[in-house]
């Protein structure tokens, strides 16, 4: 059986391994790409929660295996989605370009939560409510 911290240390890879490959090929800058906005469904600001919690837990938090599985699972689904909102408000855009522009995302937030963990501590407010949130987006059931 697999230890948690193995499992978060998978969890880490595999949403940088997700998101790796398009933000490596857009590191030159991409001339008037579009804003992207949040949606009216929310499912960017989904897709912000859970890679802040998942980046919050990786340095913050031991979850069992089982809950590291059910959080990657949902999360994949939350990128699924995300990656279909990104598409619809960048129509002209190549799926490579959607992939990139969520990457960039992907790695603003996860700066962010990482920056917020160095500087307040795994043991502040703050980093305790993203902790919380992945043990909640680890139980979350979707529906579709």
């Amino acid at each position: 059986m697999t230890s948690a911290p193995r499992v978060i240390t998978a969890l880490a890879w595999v949403v940088s391994a997700l998101f790796a490959s398009a933000y490596v090929a857009s590191a030159e800058p991409v001339p008037a790409t579009p804003e992207i906005v949040d949606d009216d469904i929310g499912v960017l600001r989904l897709f912000d929660e859970f890679v802040s919690s998942g980046a919050a837990a990786s340095r913050c938090a031991h979850p069992d295996d089982d809950a590291a599985a059910r959080f990657l699972s949902n999360f994949q689904w939350v990128s699924v989605h995300a990656t279909r909102e990104i598409g619809r408000q960048m129509p002209a855009s190549s799926p490579e370009e959607v992939s990139a522009e969520l990457a960039r995302r992907s790695k603003a937030v996860k700066d962010r939560a990482h920056a917020l963990v160095k500087a307040e501590g795994c043991e502040s407010t703050s980093v305790q409510e993203l902790v919380r949130r992945f043990a909640v987006q680890s139980t979350w059931r979707r529906d579709g």
